[in-house]
């Protein structure tokens, strides 16, 4: 269990909880009747960040999150599909969907890096589940506008269908990346208030400026992996 832990930086004083595994911390507090996380996705990220500061909720913040991603860019990419009148459209489902959470994962090692050298290094467990929060945000949009995607490609596949799906992955990167920058600064907000033994704490310039990069660098990162996923395996081609 120890090896699940993660390693303790000289220059980051975490307490013990921070450290404790997403299962044991699950185990540990029983959960208490809140919204649920569609909802709180949708209308209230300050609940998102009492989820990602909570230790006893990060699993199912994370769990949940990746659901909602697999769901609704599967059922966009279902509707873009059966709307040019492809047969296979469980295939690039299943595919767009895999390769958002490849791109994920694989922008995560980069994002984490960049904390580093920022100085502004966000605990693993809580980055993670803060990409995919903001990205469940962004994918929850994407699957709003598969109707009218669906509508346009059967009245004109030849530049309305393509302007409209391209539109709705601009959209939806949009609202993720504002969703990014919230949560990072709201959680910065919220820890260093607790340091201060206050509710919330106001970043200095320096603080603010630091946490705003690592929030456009994660942006930058994950919408490049996404782009190089769906040209490198043309899953709505």
């Amino acid at each position: 269990m120890q090896a699940l832990s993660e390693p303790l930086s000289p220059f980051v004083p975490w307490s013990s909880e921070d450290r404790t595994p997403l299962h044991e911390a699950e185990a540990a507090t029983p959960a208490a009747s809140r919204q649920p996380l569609l909802v709180d996705l949708l209308r209230d990220p300050t609940a998102v960040t009492e989820r990602l500061l909570d230790p006893s909720r990060l699993q199912s913040l994370v769990l949940g999150s990746a659901g909602i991603i697999a769901g609704c860019t599967s059922f966009f990419a279902a509707a873009a599909s059966v709307a040019r009148g492809r047969e296979g459209w469980w295939g690039s489902a299943a595919l767009t969907s895999l390769n958002v959470l490849m791109s994920l994962a694989a922008s995560l090692g980069p994002i984490y890096a960049t904390s580093i050298l920022l100085a502004a290094r966000v605990p693993l467990a809580r980055l993670v589940a803060a990409l995919l929060a903001a990205t469940a945000t962004g994918s929850l949009l994407l699957a709003g506008l598969a109707s009218p995607l669906y509508l346009l490609t059967r009245l004109n596949p030849e530049w309305a269908g393509p302007l409209m799906l391209t539109s709705s992955f601009l959209l939806a990167g949009a609202a993720a990346g504002a969703r990014i920058h919230r949560l990072l600064s709201h959680m910065a907000e919220t820890v260093t208030g607790k340091a201060l033994g206050e509710a919330a704490a106001k970043l200095s310039a320096e603080d603010a400026f630091r946490v705003g990069i690592l929030a456009r660098i994660s942006w930058m990162m994950l919408a490049f992996t996404l782009a190089l996923g769906f040209w490198a395996f043309n899953a709505l081609g």
